[in-house]
């Protein structure tokens, strides 16, 4: 017999399998949020009101966002929403020059925020550069008198195109200088650049056109049987895509100033309704997506017309705005309708063209003063074949362009420099 109290060997208390009180499994409940479902459409009129920065970032979020932003009827619905957004507050791009070194610089300013530089892709040492736009997001960058060294860039993609020239060459004695203009081809998703050789005003010949395709990669030359004489180097206005220019028309009576644009889909220009006597300075911007003219005198209490064009009625006066006040100098108008500013310190001002208030104002500590060219940009995920990121040029590596340049200019002068000739 078992010793008493032992047992038959087995333990009493809890055992494996014996405890009578059921288990708990903790069971995870989903989340209200996961059984929502968005629809592509939906998700799209989100994504498409973001700005560029940020759609940049979601495209690695999975494959299908990726593919979405990266389409063109995407990227056309977030370019007009993009502009829509700058009717409320403009985004404002700078071209100025530096003061001690002369370099070109280029900012980028979003009221309220600060000034911020950004890096261009051209040269900074070459002595002139113009900007050209926004079309569609791109800024065209180029050096006069022949409109060389064309630069096609987006800066909130920061990707650059250095455009290749024809061979065509101005003719001594006839053309007297280059005057470059963008365009926006919709129907085909292709951006122009226009290249005119214009003749001198004492000649009645048509100015020599040559317009360059994004999408083709190729020049080709245009006709015109036009006769109008340009003054610019840059065109002065671009609205939904179409080019205009302030031009000298010759007429019975001598000539007079009229307006032109570039028909995209007819490949000609076009002039334009006049809008009769004029005060001393015109200038043309785009307001609320229209064609606008600015009309003033330059005095000490500035007042200043508003004129807009519409394809039916022609001109119409829109509203006056002044006085303005302390300024040294009308830079232009935004497409919102504030008008950019100037005075005698260097300050850039925005002011309300109905209040004539001052609504923000900044400056530039380094810049050279009557330098600045203010433009509007609106973001653009658009970019055209071949383009190359836009990369930070080190100090060491300006100096040393900048030296290079200098010796070759003294070599074509005749003058002693560093280059060597084997």
């Amino acid at each position: 017999m078992p010793p008493k109290g032992k047992g038959n060997g087995k333990k009493k208390g809890k055992g494996k399998g014996t405890s009578k009180e059921p288990k708990c499994r903790a069971t995870a409940e989903p989340e209200p949020t996961s059984h929502f479902y968005f629809p592509r459409e939906i998700i799209s009129n989100i994504l498409s009101r973001l700005p560029v920065k940020t759609l940049l970032r979601f495209r690695c979020v999975s494959k299908q966002w990726r593919n979405l932003i990266s389409k063109p009827d995407f990227i056309a619905s977030h370019f007009r929403h993009s502009s829509s957004l700058q009717f409320s507050g403009s985004s404002i791009l700078i071209g100025s020059r530096h003061h001690e070194s002369n370099h070109h610089v280029v900012s980028l300013y979003n009221p309220p925020e600060s000034v911020v530089q950004v890096d261009s892709p051209f040269p900074c040492f070459f002595p002139n550069m113009y900007i050209v736009g926004p079309c569609n997001g791109f800024i065209c960058l180029f050096n006069p008198p022949w409109g060389e060294l064309i630069t096609l860039w987006n800066p909130a993609m920061r990707k650059y195109k250095m455009v290749e020239l024809t061979d065509s060459l101005p003719r001594q004695g006839l053309h007297f200088l280059a005057s470059i203009g963008m365009a926006f081809d919709f129907r085909q998703n292709d951006l122009l650049i226009l290249r005119i050789f214009c003749v001198g005003i004492m000649y009645a010949v048509p100015n020599h056109v040559e317009m360059y395709s994004s999408k083709s990669g190729k020049w080709k030359k245009l006709k015109n049987e036009m006769i109008f004489h340009i003054l610019e180097f840059t065109c002065n206005a671009i609205v939904k895509g179409v080019a205009y220019w302030l031009v000298c028309m010759p007429d019975k009576f001598g000539s007079r100033a009229v307006f032109v644009r570039f028909d995209v889909g007819k490949l000609v220009f076009e002039k334009l309704p006049s809008i009769g006597r004029c005060k001393k300075h015109q200038y043309l911007v785009e307001l609320e997506g229209s064609l606008c003219m600015l009309d003033w005198d330059h005095k000490d209490d500035c007042h200043m017309d508003v004129w807009v064009m519409d394809d039916v009625d022609g001109w119409s006066k829109k509203y006056s705005v002044g006085p303005l006040v302390g300024f040294d100098l009308i830079l232009g108008c935004l497409r919102n309708g504030d008008i950019v500013a100037k005075n005698e310190n260097g300050v850039i001002f925005l002011c309300d063209p109905i209040t004539s208030s001052i609504k923000e104002k900044f400056s530039f500590d380094n810049n050279k003063d009557g330098s600045y060219v203010i433009v509007d940009y609106s973001e653009s995920l658009f970019l055209i074949g071949g383009m190359l990121p836009v990369k930070k040029q080190d100090a060491q590596d300006k100096l040393a362009r900048k030296k290079v340049t200098r010796d070759c200019l003294k070599f074509l002068m005749g003058q002693p420099s560093e280059i060597i000739i084997p």
